[in-house]
């Protein structure tokens, strides 16, 4: 469900920025609070997915292999590639014929960057530093420096299990990494519009989310805790997206404190959630399960979304839509990022991720067995 809630939080803020929400009756309509949430949560929400990437990916780590010592680096890449490398390289194909041809919206600037270099970047996980470089790239190119930093530090995190093999010492190296992030965000790259996509500046979301699966087991037996888990995730998690502007006032911003306190709200509720896969269905929250289904396919629809957003703009303004019908334009919008998400996911990325996985298990049990002779 909270994956749902990233995801949808970045469709919004996408919507919000290619149809000029600002400067329509939404924006003096809605209270201030309630649009601020709606429509500027995107960076937040992708705050949210580090710090549930990194547990999630703990979790599936421990339960194969029982500590991050004794993890397996080629079975642990070759399933990381079957997950994340077909959306990518099928997005990049699309992305590339769509500058090729000229499509409005999708043709790279070739005075600041080239579809090779982006292409290289995207491949390498370092479209972040590209972006930095260069500015912002069009459509599904920029939300691409996200995927870079993910896996950046997922081709690290198990080298570092591997080469600790214990658990404590891996908690500290972690712990480095939630202390040097707001001074990553607030020092390193001052002068650069897109300095805080720096790798370290989000490396305090994916180390909380690592270190709430090394330890969430042995705080679940301190039952005095376990209802206040939540509570104080949940309260931590409004505090910094409804009241931003009384971070800001405070000075808690400034010192990039508001990125680790979401992060550290968000393993509050993951420490409920622990071992209770009813409520990361959604099975949990009646209602709500829309939400989870969003959340399960948040990759294909993360990748894909910019698509509709920039089709539903164009068309919007070329057909001269009165604005009061834009929230139904907004709604429709979302669905159709949903649908085309889900449609990913079904029909390419899952069917593709099992058949690689499958790929990969027999030739481990071949590699096992040995030759016959």
């Amino acid at each position: 469900m909270l994956r749902g809630f990233s995801i949808l939080s970045v469709v919004l803020l996408h919507l919000n920025i290619h149809f000029h929400l600002t400067d329509t009756f939404l924006k003096t309509v809605l209270p201030k609070k309630v649009f601020m949430v709606l429509f500027w949560s995107g960076y937040y929400g992708v705050i949210i997915f580090f710090t549930l990437s990194g547990y999630l990916i703990t979790q599936s780590i421990l339960r194969r292999w029982g500590e991050p010592g004794q993890i397996r680096l080629p079975v642990f890449y070759r399933y990381r590639a079957a997950r994340i490398l077909p959306p990518l390289l099928a997005l990049l194909l699309i992305l590339s014929l769509l500058h090729i041809f000229g499509v409005t919206g999708f043709v790279i600037d070739n005075s600041k960057t080239s579809l090779a270099e982006a292409l290289v970047a995207a491949l390498t996980f370092h479209i972040n530093w590209l972006e930095m470089r260069a500015g912002y790239l069009p459509a599904n190119w920029d939300v691409l420096w996200t995927i870079s930093i993910e896996e950046v530090f997922y081709l690290v995190f198990p080298l570092l299990g591997l080469l600790l093999r214990r658990r404590l010492p891996l908690l500290l190296l972690l712990s480095c990494g939630v202390l040097i992030a707001p001074w990553a965000r607030t020092h390193l790259f001052i002068d650069n519009e897109l300095g805080d996509r720096n790798n370290l500046a989000c490396i305090d979301a994916l180390s909380l989310g690592c270190i709430t699966a090394l330890i969430a087991d042995k705080l679940a037996t301190v039952k005095i805790w376990k209802r206040l888990y939540p509570l104080l995730g949940w309260a931590l998690v409004v505090f910094v997206i409804v009241f931003r502007n009384l971070l800001f006032k405070s000075g808690i911003t400034a010192l990039g404190l508001d990125v680790s306190i979401l992060s550290l709200g968000v393993c509050g509720i993951l420490l409920r959630m622990h071992n209770r896969p009813e409520t990361l269905t959604g099975q949990g929250f009646p209602g709500l399960r829309w939400l989870a289904d969003m959340g399960q396919y948040s990759y294909e629809i993360y990748l894909s979304h910019m698509f509709v957003v920039i089709a539903a703009a164009q068309l919007y303004q070329r057909f001269g839509v009165a604005d009061t019908y834009l929230p139904f334009v907004l709604l429709l919008a979302t669905i159709a990022c949903y649908l085309l998400g889900k449609l990913a996911y079904t029909c390419f990325s899952e069917p593709v991720n099992r058949a690689l996985r499958r790929k990969a298990d027999k030739n481990m049990q071949a590699t096992k067995q040995g030759p016959v002779t």
